[in-house]
């Protein structure tokens, strides 16, 4: 006969993490047996016990997660649980989380630093080893961190393995960086699904004196490396920046480590998605860079395959020729293709209509705008901008 305590005492033993046993919102059980000051604050409990899901996690704005699997009516919570040794500054945001009074501070610090050290990622393979355990269901770790939704592969770059040397860390960190600056200059952003569950010898360093700082500075170095790459992929210029800018504009406003980590995860998925669909051949010549660049800087305006042959100073039927030997595409679908991705940008990060965007690309018509946007994504401006993917 199955019992759940003996399960999760013996489960809590072999992973050192504190487990709490709750049955229908109601605390039972804690292992190992403690007193209610170290019980997981109300505030995490609930947003992991409202999921849907059957195992969900969730983190605090200083590092801290907390996992949850669901069996029936009844709820395991582990955590806390952190990547490094917590700061003094990280321990005040415990203390304050948990109401811990000031006496007690040296028994909860010692509770606190008994839990096993676990970056994000084999932390929650032991919350799916744990849900197959009780519901034998095996979810994928991409199932609980969706990368094409923006959530996976760089939230790994924010963790730390303090378990390794650092020596160790770091060359194994600048091999995964380099390999991860591959597959966005090459646009290959299905290859980050791949290289998900590999991460976690990735150490960024110490950046900042918070987690939550922490965070954002590496997203801010994330992103400037993802700008390099991309654009060494063919990503022009000015769609680089302004991504980059987004980017980091958008962390900087952001107080809340799960929505960092979110941002975290849609950068380099981002960059390599729009390598891969935008990207053009790389030339070393001079006429083809010149003529790419003019469009890429002018698709605010009304521009023709004339014009360009103009700029570069050619003939429209030469130049036009020329154009499509040397990259396989036309020069005037090279033109609608960068009019529809400043669209896209357009659509995802600002609130004007349709008409508005139209206008300002200089395309005909609302109307033609759409009906290119849709032959070219296979789904309507308005449907791109409720669900950009």
């Amino acid at each position: 006969m199955f019992h759940l305590n003996t399960f999760c005492r013996l489960y809590q033993q072999d992973t050192r993490l504190p487990v709490y046993l709750y049955e229908n919102g109601i605390p039972l059980s804690a292992f190992p047996d403690q007193t209610p000051l170290t019980w997981p604050p109300e505030t995490y409990t609930r947003r992991l016990m409202e999921s849907d899901a059957s195992v969900s996690f969730c983190a605090t704005d200083y590092g801290v997660y907390f996992g949850s699997v669901a069996r029936q009516n009844h709820h395991l919570i582990l955590g806390p649980v952190s990547a490094i040794p917590h700061s003094d500054f990280d321990l005040h945001r415990l203390y304050a989380d948990y109401s811990v009074p000031s006496e007690r501070h040296g028994e909860f610090r010692a509770f606190v630093d008994s839990v096993e050290k676990l970056p994000l990622n084999p932390f929650l393979e032991k919350l799916i080893f744990l849900n197959y355990c009780l519901n034998e269901e095996y979810i994928d770790v991409n199932e609980i961190i969706d990368l094409s939704s923006d959530a996976g592969f760089s939230m790994k770059l924010a963790e730390q393995t303090y378990e390794k040397k650092e020596n160790l860390a770091h060359n194994e960190s600048y091999k995964l960086e380099n390999l991860v600056l591959t597959i966005i200059r090459t646009g290959r952003p299905e290859d980050l699904l791949k290289l998900h569950t590999n991460l976690t010898s990735y150490n960024p360093g110490i950046l900042a004196p918070s987690a939550l700082r922490q965070l954002k500075n590496n997203l801010i170095v994330t992103t400037t490396l993802a700008t390099r790459a991309a654009i060494d992929g063919g990503l022009d210029y000015d769609t680089a920046y302004q991504l980059s800018d987004l980017y980091i504009q958008k962390a900087e406003h952001i107080n809340d480590a799960d929505t960092l980590y979110t941002l975290m995860g849609q950068v380099s998925y981002d960059f390599a998605r729009r390598v891969r669909e935008n990207r053009i051949p790389v030339s070393s010549d001079d006429l083809i860079q010149k003529a790419i660049r003019y469009v890429q800087q002018n698709v605010n305006c009304h521009i023709t395959v004339a014009d360009v042959a103009a700029h570069v100073g050619f003939s429209r039927s030469y130049f036009s020729t020329y154009f499509k030997q040397q990259l396989g595409f036309s020069l005037g679908d090279f033109i609608l293709r960068c009019k529809l991705e400043e669209s896209r940008l357009l659509l995802q990060f600002t609130e004007k209509s349709l008409t508005e965007i139209s206008n300002y690309l200089c395309f005909s018509s609302q109307s033609h705008f759409q009906t290119a946007f849709k032959k070219q994504y296979h789904v309507t401006p308005l449907q791109y901008r409720k669900n950009p993917v």
